[in-house]
């Protein structure tokens, strides 16, 4: 199949259904403004990747699915890669304004001890737990983002909470 001819399809489907596309993904984007333009390019990349373009009997619904496994891949990506936590922002903002050593390596050490918590932690409780506390996500957002029910997010969230509180000694 001539490359014109997706070239062309690809266009018209862009041209019709490209301001819908942006709409849903923006819609589900926590930063659009950042996330937005390398999503639908992605989008439209993978819309040029199929072979048999004629097949396709509803272009806008196709489109869409494809943003659906978009912005899974984006939010799995995001989750997997994760900045610090509100946690170890915290424990880090702790750290710099302790005056006193000695509480400077006890705060070093939670730290220490949190990274290596979350490290043993399954990908997918990392994800919820970063996803929760991190970015701020609701139950029901991150069930929508890791393509999993409400349940079980809420079940991962409490797994990787509490294994944290397991491997984190309280404070006195």
């Amino acid at each position: 199949m001539p490359t014109s001819d997706k070239q062309v399809f690809v266009t018209a489907v862009e041209k019709q259904h490209g301001q819908n596309l942006r709409r849903y993904l923006a819609s589900r984007l926590r930063n659009a403004a950042a996330d937005l333009p390398d999503l639908v390019q992605e989008v439209f990349l993978r819309l040029l990747r199929v072979e048999q373009h004629e097949t396709i009997r509803n272009p806008q619904a196709y489109l869409i699915t494809i943003a659906s496994h978009v912005l899974h891949q984006h939010a799995l990506r995001q989750a997997a890669n994760p900045e610090p936590t509100e946690m170890l922002d915290a424990l880090f903002e702790m750290q710099s304004t302790v005056e006193d050593p000695a509480l400077q390596i006890e705060t070093q050490q939670r730290v220490a001890q949190l990274e290596q918590a979350m490290k043993q932690l399954s990908p997918k409780a990392r994800s919820v737990l970063v996803l929760h506390r991190r970015d701020g996500f609701s139950l029901d957002e991150i069930a929508s983002h890791l393509g999993m029910s409400r349940g079980m997010a809420k079940k991962y969230l409490a797994q990787a909470l509490s294994h944290c509180r397991q491997r984190m000694p309280a404070q006195e």
